[in-house]
């Protein structure tokens, strides 16, 4: 069994401004991104103790101190701790466990320990890419059903691919407006459709129907693994938004050392990255 650990970046909603239809509501994300990391069953245990051990070198004893929040990594936490480094930078609120990075050298240490974590287990990373400026959505319709119904459709496709007779399981944060999307059947809808249009059948009964939602205050091996999760779906919107490889330029190298691949071209782009709609114009991100 593979476990696919879920997060995202960004807000799913696709709501219109009603003073202008053709632009998105006042503050909302111009892309929604949804990140995956699968790993096998079996590396649960170990890679969870991984990920701790790390944040103990990292954060010291604020691990066991502070509240697990405090400490989580998160991809958008280390980019605003990076940005304090920066001349005139608006200083933005972090959790209390990024105090210890009082210097550029301390983030770079952390991000390369998080990238060596990447190459060591190797999980099999999704990232979908959903592009809200140009995503034409019924009344009531978000982001979170394409972004999900593509993730399910590429994941099938990878199991069966590279691992015939292996099923899969999302999982991801409890969170009502997601589980509410699954409850009412929006999102199969929009994934029976990608499959009747795609030019392979995805066998969607590989995969358990709805994501396990956990609890992170009662989860203690599933709340790291998802962190992982969170590291791709933000890099992903990092460098979708920026054209070109994000600042975390070695952590995002590994990650997509480690996203699922096209058969034709050996590349993730199309397959463990997915930009939809597709840009006329792939952005150069590697």
């Amino acid at each position: 069994m593979l476990i696919f650990y879920v997060d995202e970046s960004g807000h799913h909603s696709a709501n219109r401004d009603p003073e202008d239809p053709s632009k998105l509501a006042p503050g909302s994300s111009e892309l929604f991104v949804l990140g995956a990391a699968g790993i096998r069953d079996t590396s649960r245990k170990s890679l969870a103790q991984e990920l701790v051990r790390v944040k103990r070198v990292h954060f010291g004893d604020l691990v066991d101190t502070l509240d697990w929040n405090a400490t989580e990594i998160k991809g958008r936490h280390i980019a605003v701790a990076r940005k304090r480094f920066t001349p005139d930078a608006h200083q933005q609120e972090l959790p209390a466990g990024y105090a210890v990075f009082s210097t550029p050298e301390r983030l770079d240490d952390f991000e390369d320990d998080l990238r060596l974590i990447f190459a060591r287990y190797r999980p099999i990373v999704f990232t979908i890419v959903i592009d809200k400026t140009r995503l034409k959505v019924r009344p009531g319709q978000s982001a979170l059903e394409w972004a999900y119904a593509f993730l399910y459709r590429r994941v099938a496709l990878t199991l069966q691919r590279m691992f015939d007779g292996e099923g899969g399981v999302f999982v991801a944060d409890q969170q009502a407006e997601h589980e509410n999307t699954f409850n009412a059947g929006r999102l199969m809808d929009v994934r029976d459709g990608i499959n009747q249009g795609g030019k392979r059948r995805a066998e969607y009964e590989r995969i358990l129907d709805k994501p396990l939602w956990i609890d992170t205050k009662l989860s203690s091996w599933d709340r790291e693994i998802i962190q992982l999760a969170d590291i791709a779906a933000f890099l992903a919107s990092e460098a979708i938004k920026g054209g070109k490889p994000p600042r975390n330029a070695e952590l995002w190298a590994e990650l997509r050392r480690c996203m699922a691949v096209r058969a034709d071209t050996g590349e993730p782009d199309g397959e463990g990255l997915v930009i939809f709609p597709k840009p006329d114009v792939w952005p150069l991100t590697s």
